[in-house]
């Protein structure tokens, strides 16, 4: 493991923490710069206040097609808040996708949602 402030290779366990959703959390300290940090540093669960398995649960609902005041609504979290998650989980996005290689192509492809709003009127 490295240091997120100087890079260094130099770091110790420094004690175990239990949060608020009684998950436990290992702590390092960097013996170079004497910076201290946690596995969580530099991922989207980083300083987040909520315990991590209703983040995921909502981020799940989100991307099953729930809309943003309905998971909101339903893990009693504010819209904006769920955005926050969201934008957050989508800065991290180069370290969960890896790049295509070199030479070859790559298809993306998404589910459409279309919800129903006022009259169902036939597709254009």
């Amino acid at each position: 493991m490295r240091c997120p402030h100087c890079q260094s290779e130099t770091v110790v366990k420094n004690g175990t923490r239990r949060l608020h959703d009684n998950q436990i959390v290992q702590y390092y300290r960097c013996r170079r710069c004497a910076h201290t940090f946690n596995e969580r540093t530099g991922t989207p669960m980083a300083r987040l206040r909520t315990p991590s398995t209703v983040v995921e649960y909502a981020l799940n609902s989100r991307s099953e097609g729930m809309g943003v005041r309905a998971t909101g609504r339903v893990y009693h979290k504010s819209h904006a808040t769920i955005l926050r998650w969201e934008a957050r989980l989508a800065r991290q996005g180069e370290a969960w996708s890896p790049p295509a290689p070199e030479g070859s192509e790559v298809t993306l492809e998404g589910d459409e949602l279309y919800p129903r709003v006022g009259e169902n009127l036939p597709p254009l």
